[in-house]
């Protein structure tokens, strides 16, 4: 189980890194920097709750709870 925890673990913290990247690439010279920030930070905070939620789920379902 500890190894599962590591593998979920470390897909999600390269899913984080890439999604909170994505703003950059795609939205460098079209927008201000502050903005862009503000889409990153924005879109960063959605993902790690989005993450989060499924971890919580998973748990659930490996406790037997649901």
């Amino acid at each position: 189980m500890k190894g599962e925890i590591a593998i979920y673990l470390l897909i999600a913290a390269g899913s984080l890194l890439m999604i909170s990247y994505v703003p950059h690439m795609f939205l460098d010279g079209l927008v201000s920097e502050d903005l862009k920030q503000n889409i990153t930070v924005g879109l960063t905070i959605f993902w790690a709750l989005g993450l989060a939620a499924l971890g919580v789920d998973i748990v659930k379902k490996r406790k037997g709870l649901k």
